[in-house]
């Protein structure tokens, strides 16, 4: 997913570090988005949060709403970030509606 578009990719993650970095996390930890998007090249699965969506979950563990949440507490809100949340949001409220528990 990230290198379906890599300026979109970078977009957001700086973003992200935009906003971890007004939360006082420190420059020197953080992970350059190349090195980032390497590493996302060896990636076989999708992740945790998408496979329990697809399989059914009705309810994970949302980082996309806490960035989202954060980001427009202080006032800088991401369209891409925002519409990430209204798509995994739109799954699991299908699941939800149809009743769905996500238990085997």
């Amino acid at each position: 997913m990230v290198h379906d578009d890599l300026e979109l990719s970078q977009s957001i993650y700086e973003h992200v570090d935009a906003i971890a970095r007004r939360l006082d996390a420190e420059a020197k930890d953080q992970v350059p988005f190349e090195k980032y998007a390497k590493a996302a090249e060896s990636l076989l699965k999708p992740s945790s949060a998408a496979r329990a969506v697809a399989n059914g979950a009705p309810f994970i563990e949302r980082v996309d709403l806490l960035v989202k949440l954060i980001s427009h507490q202080l006032g800088v809100p991401n369209a891409e970030i925002d519409h990430t949340v209204q798509i995994v949001d739109q799954k699991l409220n299908e699941r939800i509606v149809a009743g769905e528990s996500g238990a085997p």
